[in-house]
Parts: structure tokens; sequence; C-alpha cells
């Protein structure tokens, strides 16, 4: 299923003016969830597995995706987990493993964001593994605007839904119950790093130079001194109220996730500076200059191997949990 919006203009202006529309209401910075380090293994895809009792409780796991989606994208809405028992239909719902996220997929800006959650929850992972991040949270069916994704019918991809709601003003996620209650890999994986440090005024160290470093990879202009004081807070405060978050000045999850910049071979700038500082504290011994040239491939193919991760030299979100989450 294609869900890119396609957007027909007779006249160029007008599709300029439609782009800028666009580019104000998702901000370049947005990005999907962070997905955790994992090794090969991973959960089979979900089987059919309907509401066959009543049991109107949120479950762990539907929970936690929540969580996770309305972190990731804070302007979005939340439609509700569980329904009465007096309902009518057959529904997850009812046994509280169905979430309902808000998203009006005839707007554009909206439509986007539910694009990129569902690209990232069906995208194969670094070992070959198909809809690596729906089977490790046991999502057992997607509805959107008309469609279906059902995970006991994955070879099928998206197809037609013929239900009576087309699901235009939200998505529907139906769970498996092992992912409704946190016991897929998703929640229960070994080799999951730490998790991303908090950090807020009153930090000092390493890891608040590689944050420093990302901000000014995002337009701040701030002294790179290792202490999170005024300026940093308040460059903290700008970024997050620039991508539509909380501007709280506290650094968790979402912030970090949404400071990443992918960086490789031939790379300059800030970003760079702040891999090879994340680098040196795992003993790289890198010169922090901004270039990403050969000795700082090294350094990160190094890095990769020696956590189980495929070498190919680039510092993906993945490697930059690892090397932030290890920063002693």
């Amino acid at each position: 299923m294609r869900f890119a919006p396609v957007l027909r203009r007779g006249a160029v202006t007008a599709a300029a003016a439609t782009l800028a529309v666009l580019v104000a209401a998702v901000p370049a910075a947005a990005v999907p969830p962070t997905t955790p380090v994992f090794g090969a293994t991973i959960d089979g895809h979900a089987a059919y597995d309907p509401q066959t009792t009543c049991d109107p409780v949120a479950k762990p796991g539907t929970l936690g995706f929540r969580e996770l989606a309305l972190r990731t994208y804070p302007t979005t809405g939340d439609s509700g987990i569980v329904r009465a028992c007096s309902a009518a239909e057959v529904t997850e719902h009812k046994e509280g493993r169905a979430w309902d996220w808000t998203i009006n997929a005839n707007n554009s800006a909206d439509h986007a964001r539910a694009d990129e959650l569902l690209a990232w929850l069906l995208a194969t992972d670094a070992h070959g593994n198909q809809h690596a991040n729906a089977r490790r949270l046991g999502i057992m069916y997607i509805i959107f605007d008309g469609r279906i994704w059902a995970s006991y019918r994955a070879s099928e991809g998206w197809r037609t839904y013929t239900g009576s709601n087309p699901h235009t003003d939200h998505v529907h996620f139906s769970f498996s119950r092992a992912g409704a209650l946190k016991q897929t890999t998703w929640w229960t994986a070994a080799d999951q790093p730490a998790s991303w440090p908090r950090l807020e005024r009153g930090a000092s160290g390493v890891t608040v130079q590689v944050l420093q470093h990302l901000l000014n990879a995002a337009g701040q202009t701030l002294t790179v001194d290792g202490s999170f004081g005024a300026a940093t807070e308040a460059a903290v405060r700008s970024f997050q109220s620039a991508g539509g978050a909380v501007s709280d000045g506290i650094v968790g999850m979402v912030t970090w996730s949404r400071l990443l910049r992918q960086v490789r071979t031939g790379d300059q700038g800030s970003a760079v500076r702040a891999a090879q500082v994340a680098l040196n504290a795992s003993g790289a011994g890198l010169t922090v200059d901004g270039s990403f040239g050969p000795a700082t491939q090294a350094a990160v193919t190094s890095f990769q191997s020696a956590h189980d991760r495929p070498a190919n030299g680039v510092v993906d979100p993945a490697v930059w949990q690892m090397l932030i989450a290890g920063i002693g």
C-alpha cells in the first residue's frame, strides 16, 4: 500500500504553496521511533486471535505502544483502547489489546505521520527480518484509510479493507495476546542497550558534549563545554518547541531521537563531532574535527563489530543509541 499523499495542482505556485504548508506542518527534525538494538532472534508473525472474552482493561503492551507513538508524534491524539462489553461488535478493544491512534487521512501532515510510523513498523531489519518492529511488538493487524495489513496474511501486503468503517479518522492497531501483555521481544529481549540518558540543567560530562554538538547540528550555536547550563537549556527548549514537542528543557528519549542525524564517510559538521566525541568515550582516540574520514570510519566499523552490528561504517539511530547509552 502506498501511503504517501499525491498532490495534484495545475499551477507551480499552488504546488509550491502546498509544499511549504507540508514542510511547516511536519518538522524536518521528526524521525520515527528509535529501535533498540536486537539480535537476529525475532517473534513470528502473530496469528489471528480475535476477541473471545470481555476484559475491558488496557493491557501493558497496548499502553506501551500508545506511549511510544504519542511521545514520537506529540501533536497527534488518542482515540482510545477499551470499549464496553455492551458493544455489539467483535473487537480486541473489549480485551484492552487494540488502540485507535487519532489521524486524519485527509490531512496531508497527519497522513505523513502515519506513513512514517507504519513504514517503520513494517520495515526489514538489519538481520533480514521482514515487518520486524510489528512482529516484535506483537501487532496482529492495522487498519487505516480503507486498507488493512494483517500479520497472519503478511505475504499479501496491504489489502482493501471491506468493513463498514474505512478508518479515515484514526489508525487501528490490534495486538496478539503476547504483544498486549508485553511478552514479545520488543519488551523482553536481553540485548537491548541501556535507556537513553536523561539530561537536564545541572548535568555535565561527555554526554552533554554530545548533546551540545547535536544541538549545534540542528542550528544552535552553543559553546561545547560539557556543562548543561542556562544556554543549553534554552537551546533544548527552542529545539523542542520548533518540533512541536513539550518545551520542558529536559532531554529524554523523544528529544534524543529527534536530534539524531545519520552520518557516514564524507560528512562534515557538528553531527560528526558528536559521533567522534561519543566514539572517543569508547576509546577510539579520534581528533574531534567534524570530518568523517578514514579514521572515523574505522572507529565506527570497529565499534559496530564489537557490538554485533553490521560493520558498514554508518552511524545510524541504532549505533547512536549504543554510543550514547554506553557513555559512562
